[in-house]
């Protein structure tokens, strides 16, 4: 386990091996986010409008193929460092105590705890001199994935140097470790003498001055020859880190995002779930193959039949965690051409996750398309248009007369081989009335062991030829008057599924009650989808305001102008100053997940969505107990006047 020779394994002499020289690891990558705007078309919600967006769509090959006109059709409206108070248009539920108010500050007070406190815990081993062994009620988990992201992205203990490297430790270490020893070699300690370096000799010649290959003279005395080593510096590393960010997992990024969520969402009676593989997002006949998001959040429901049938309600929110780290250049990659899409198809994929959640959850009070009509295609149609059977094309409708294999001899020897055999079957082999009057008891017990010999066996490995071969002979099938060639279960089974076209499986999954849940009015149609979106090390809430005219637009290809119309004139006038041909989104700051106080300020945050999405769903004894919390707020803040004053 590389965490436990990270932080907690120590060396003999009693240090960490953090503090321990090793090869270096690559450099860290520059710290790089997606900022891109994109421009507007300004377009309305018509057909023509859905053309040219699925014009652009199919000119697409390869991500780096997206361009300003492609997220113009969109006609996306981004804010950026956007508040987190300011992701809830409810007033009530921007500022602390927030529902479950006590539970979230026993979470805040974990996460505050210094990482590599945690991190001792989450390993197993003492805690550091002077300080308190940390209590990880709720997020052990989250600290077990925050310590191994940290392997590629901590730099803080970064510490790149150079040591004096000699010729003479390279051969020594080479020689010690073919005969199995272990000695440390210290680069910057006197040099190791070996017997390259002295060599004590008796020489009764005179002394004689040599070259070696590289050109350094050699001395050489009566008594030592001595030949100097040449040095050269070498660089290693002490730190934390193995790799660079490059390296990483990118299900490690996934697994600190869920699990942070988890710390908050059980709170709520919800729980976190896989994405079908088969969803994808619609625009009118086109099915968008890149656009994924990791899992998502949704609500158990209050009927214990579904909760223990793992349905779930929803969905609330969408976590997407990229696994690219560069989004602007490919400066500090270790393979330049590989993971880089460019921050504007990161925008593009964003976005089409977020519609992808605003689908489903327009999916309320729907069902899903059923079985196939007679007036489908695949109802009253065969397969192959019902022409003619052709030989090897279906092997149960092929006759064994029509075998291109046969010969005209062999052809006519099958044929009579046939007829005997159909003559054998009819007269058949057992005795005729009026011959059992002459029969004896024991030759009728022997024509019945005879005729149950005859009966197929079970094939084996020994005799499965001849077995197979009278098996065959008693499944001989005839139509039209000819016979047909032999076909086993199995492949009689596939061909009968083969034959049968049904319509693709839906993409609805059927383990979710879509809802709309916490959408702020439903009679103005605007619905608030909300995702988790992680990059690098660091996480932000994303928020999109779509129309269900934009929703039905995407589908259909058009809006309904009585529905428009009607929309136009109903909703309240405070809210005209918003467009539904337009994607409002929001995105909040890049909280760093190392840092204490941000992470802290991230789960609140998250901990503000939750409680204003599942509102609807919260007792309403936790909402009066959140107002006597505010209450005694507002008294404590309150100036105490003088009792003389008072009086």
């Amino acid at each position: 386990m590389f965490g436990m020779n990270l932080w907690g394994s120590v060396a003999p002499g009693g240090a960490s091996l953090t503090d321990k020289e090793r090869n270096p690891p690559p450099r860290p990558i520059p710290l790089e986010f997606p900022s891109y705007v994109p421009s507007k078309c300004g377009s309305p919600l018509d057909t023509h409008h859905m053309k040219s967006l699925s014009k652009h769509i199919l000119s697409v090959r390869r991500p780096l193929d997206i361009q300003d006109s492609h997220l113009a059709q969109l006609n996306i409206e981004l804010r950026q460092n956007v508040q987190l108070e300011d992701m809830i248009p409810d007033d009530g539920f921007k500022s602390r105590p927030f529902l479950f108010d006590a539970d979230l500050n026993s979470m805040l007070n974990e996460l505050g705890i210094e990482n590599e406190d945690a991190y001792r815990e989450i390993l197993r081993l003492p805690p550091l001199e002077g300080r308190k062994k940390p209590r990880l009620a709720y997020s052990r988990n989250f600290y077990a994935s925050l310590e191994d992201m940290c392997r590629y992205w901590d730099g803080s203990k970064d510490n790149y140097y150079e040591v004096e490297s000699t010729e003479a430790e390279d051969s020594t270490s080479k020689d010690t470790t073919s005969q199995g020893e272990k000695k440390q070699l210290g680069g910057r300690h006197a040099p190791v003498k070996d017997a390259r370096q002295e060599i004590q000799t008796n020489v009764a010649q005179p002394p004689v001055m040599t070259e070696n290959a590289v050109g350094d003279s050699i001395q050489l005395t009566a008594e030592t020859i001595e030949i100097p080593t040449r040095s050269k510096m070498k660089q290693v590393y002490k730190g934390v880190r193995l790799g660079n960010g490059e390296q990483m997992s990118p299900g490690t990024r996934v697994a600190a995002i869920r699990n942070l969520l988890k710390m908050a969402v059980h709170k709520f009676n919800c729980r976190d779930y896989d994405v079908q593989p088969r969803e994808r997002l619609r625009i009118g006949k086109i099915n968008l193959p890149s656009t994924y998001y990791n899992f998502c959040v949704a609500r158990t429901p209050s009927d214990i039949k579904l909760a223990r049938a793992r349905m779930v309600e929803g969905p609330l929110l969408g976590v997407h965690c990229r696994t690219e780290v560069r989004f602007k250049s490919r400066d500090g990659l270790l393979e330049p051409s590989s993971d880089f899409v460019g921050e504007k198809y990161d925008l593009f994929r964003e976005v089409s996750g977020l519609l992808m959640l605003a689908q489903q959850r327009a999916r309320e009070g729907q069902t899903p398309s059923n079985e196939p009509t007679p007036e489908q295609w695949w109802a009253i149609k065969s397969r192959w248009g019902g022409g003619p059977t052709k030989w090897g094309q279906l092997s149960t409708e092929v006759f064994e007369d029509d075998d291109p294999g046969w010969s005209p001899e062999e052809r006519r020897l099958q044929l009579e081989k046939r007829e005997r055999e159909e003559e054998e079957r009819q007269r058949g082999d057992l005795p005729t009335a009026t011959d059992l009057n002459n029969l004896k008891p024991e030759d009728l017990i022997a024509t019945k062991l005879a005729a149950s010999n005859d009966r197929p066996k079970k094939k084996n490995k020994i005799d499965g030829e001849n077995n197979n071969s009278n098996h065959n002979k008693d499944r001989t099938e005839y139509k039209d008057g000819r016979r047909l060639m032999y076909t086993p279960p199995l492949r009689r089974k596939w061909y009968q599924e083969w034959v049968n076209v049904r319509p693709n499986s839906l993409t609805w999954d059927e383990k979710i009650i879509y809802k709309r849940m916490g959408m702020p009015d439903p009679r103005e149609g605007w619905d608030d989808v909300y995702m988790i979106s992680g990059a690098n090390h660091h996480a932000c809430i994303v928020k999109l305001t779509v129309h269900k005219n934009y929703l039905e637009w995407l589908e259909t290809g058009a809006v309904k102008q009585d529905a428009l119309t009607r929309t136009r004139q109903d909703v309240d006038p405070a809210s005209m100053v918003r467009e539904d041909h337009i994607l409002y989104m929001s995105r909040s700051r890049w909280y760093d997940l190392f840092d204490t106080e941000q992470r802290m300020d991230l789960l609140t945050g998250i901990w503000r969505v939750l409680s204003w999405i599942n509102r609807d769903g919260i007792p309403k004894a936790e909402y009066d107990k959140r107002e006597g919390l505010r209450k005694q707020e507002q008294q404590q803040e309150q100036p105490q006047l003088p009792q003389a004053m008072i009086t």
